[in-house]
């Protein structure tokens, strides 16, 4: 965001931050790519992982957050996973851009403090010159890109 607008870049496409490799060779992702942050911090990611894992299927990233609230083991690796990579791409985007606000949005936000929490410890654990920003959720919630993308859309109606 500059002066309260989203600057997506001149080619409109700034802010993929699902797409910076956060583990490379990792898991393929749709855009090509291997290791993506969409691949391992992602509620969908989230839920495939941990039924890859157990073998087990899950609903999405929910039913995985109420498995690691009741002490299921597994289910705390793939949440503690799913929140290292998450903290090494906000270190990059820290790095990049030293953002004094970062907005957390999409279905794991949904979880709180069960990640806002984790996240914030993780993010003061790897930082070394980093000036780390402010943590925030979503106000908007998992609709913020749905939400987000209507109002682009209406700015280009004449």
């Amino acid at each position: 965001m500059i002066d309260g607008r989203p600057d997506l870049g001149p080619h409109g496409m700034g802010g993929e931050f699902g797409h910076i490799i956060v583990r490379p060779g990792g898991t393929p992702c749709g855009c090509g790519l291997n290791g993506c942050l969409a691949q391992y911090a992602s509620a969908g990611a989230v839920a495939a992982r941990y039924a890859a894992v157990t073998g087990t299927a899950v609903t999405g990233a929910r039913d995985v957050v109420a498995r690691l609230i009741a002490g299921d083991p597994i289910a705390a690796r793939v949440w503690d996973e799913a929140i290292d990579a998450l903290a090494d791409a906000l270190l990059t985007a820290a790095a990049l851009f030293d953002p004094g606000r970062v907005v957390v949005g999409g279905g794991l936000a949904e979880a709180g403090d069960v990640l806002m929490v984790p996240l914030a410890e993780a993010l003061t654990a790897k930082a070394t010159f980093h000036a780390l920003p402010e943590l925030a959720t979503a106000e908007l919630g998992d609709l913020a890109g749905c939400l987000g993308a209507g109002l682009s859309a209406w700015d280009l109606v004449p």
